[in-house]
């Protein structure tokens, strides 16, 4: 793990969600938001197929479509 340092509107963000009314509270917010954004990443980058799999399907649809004719 690593630290990093930002910035952050207060006011903005307490306007938002007025929960928000403590800078551990904001922190807990931030970590959390960041967590979220972190696991949506890894599920995106399972979803992506790798091109040889994609061409594989590719080819065995193609196969597929000529064998009807």
């Amino acid at each position: 793990m690593c630290t990093v340092n930002i910035k952050i509107d207060e006011i903005a963000l307490r306007d938002m969600l007025p929960e928000l009314d403590t800078t551990a509270a904001i922190r807990q917010w931030v970590q959390h938001q960041i967590d979220m954004r972190i696991q949506q990443m890894e599920l995106e980058d399972e979803e992506t197929m790798n091109i040889e799999d994609a061409r594989e399907m590719t080819l065995a649809a193609v196969r597929e479509e000529y064998a009807k004719l």
